[in-house]
């Protein structure tokens, strides 16, 4: 059996710190796991992410993992994305709308604020072939995802794991899913939010 790369856990919540050159401060974003259903066959979860910078942005969005990708429909990623597929494998590839993403590796070692961890896996994902940018992600087993670092044109973000924690329970009423749109051809470009 593989590593749980992103655990799907209700009532977990997510601290991350967030900085780009897109804006003056280092922004907070958390993410909430509010309520999880297995299937045969398919894991579905509410999420809620609240950015902090300013004032407080929050958006509620699902999380999926079936038998062949861990897809997230929007949160840090506007619009969202396909995480990485099922089980994840070294070397995989695939296409995302204009961009091209690989597993680079199922062995890394990353040391953050949250801690240290090993065999995490490594996704690169090209923007436009590399034209446009690159992002790359890092997900610690039995964690989720810890880290990502994204160039592009003029701007540079990084999102990096603080924290695991349970959610608030003033933070743990479920609103009504706004729907992103679909996952196909015509959907936006999907970007690290600012």
């Amino acid at each position: 059996m593989s590593a749980d790369y992103f655990p799907l856990k209700e009532n977990t919540r997510y601290e991350y710190k967030f900085k780009s050159t897109e804006f003056e401060g280092v922004a907070k974003i958390f993410i909430d796991i509010l309520k999880v259903c297995k299937k045969p066959g398919k894991t579905a979860a509410q999420a809620r992410m609240i950015f902090e910078l300013r004032d407080s942005h929050t958006t509620e969005y699902s999380i999926t993992r079936d038998a062949k990708w861990f897809t997230t429909a929007d949160g840090v990623i506007t619009g969202g994305r396909r995480e990485f597929p099922m089980p994840p494998k070294e070397g995989f590839k695939w296409n995302e709308y204009l961009d091209s993403n690989e597993i680079v590796s199922l062995s890394d070692k990353v040391s953050i604020k949250a801690g240290k961890f090993r065999e995490c896996m490594k996704v690169v994902t090209m923007f436009s072939g590399g034209d446009a940018g690159k992002s790359v992600r890092y997900y610690a087993p039995g964690v989720g995802y810890i880290l990502e670092e994204y160039t592009g044109g003029d701007k540079t973000c990084e999102v990096e794991l603080t924290a695991i924690t349970k959610v608030p329970e003033e933070n743990k009423k479920i609103k009504e899913p706004q729907h992103a749109p679909p996952n196909g051809k015509n959907s936006p470009r999907r970007r690290i939010r600012t």
